[in-house]
């Protein structure tokens, strides 16, 4: 199994989250990477409501749900389409949601 997808599934478990059904609505509305480098889960949306999904051609933001491993590699082919990225940390207590500016905010991933 992938390394990058069981962790996420531990981590949601722990929580008690429905992975399963996040899974299935990115799928429908956003997107979902899944390969040896990462895993992701993200879908487009505005700067001014980074919350609300979008149309990919109304949109400005990538809202990331979550990505773990090389996330310089899973999100690369996003930064020539958006002006910005957004998330929150509500598994580290800090459910504020960010909104970054996508290019400075990929240079300083490693």
């Amino acid at each position: 199994m992938n390394k990058h997808l069981a962790g996420t599934i531990e981590l949601y478990e722990r929580n008690k989250l429905n992975l399963q059904e996040l899974i299935t609505w990115h799928l429908c509305h956003g997107v979902v990477i899944c390969d040896k480098h990462s895993f992701a889960l993200c879908y487009y949306s505005d700067s001014n409501n980074p919350e609300e999904a979008r149309e990919h051609h109304d949109s400005n933001t990538l809202f990331v749900t979550i990505c773990t491993g090389n996330m310089r590699n899973a999100l690369a082919k996003f930064v020539p389409d958006f002006d910005y990225i957004s998330f929150q940390r509500d598994f580290k207590q800090s459910p504020h949601v960010r909104v970054y500016d996508i290019l400075k905010f990929y240079k300083k991933l490693k």
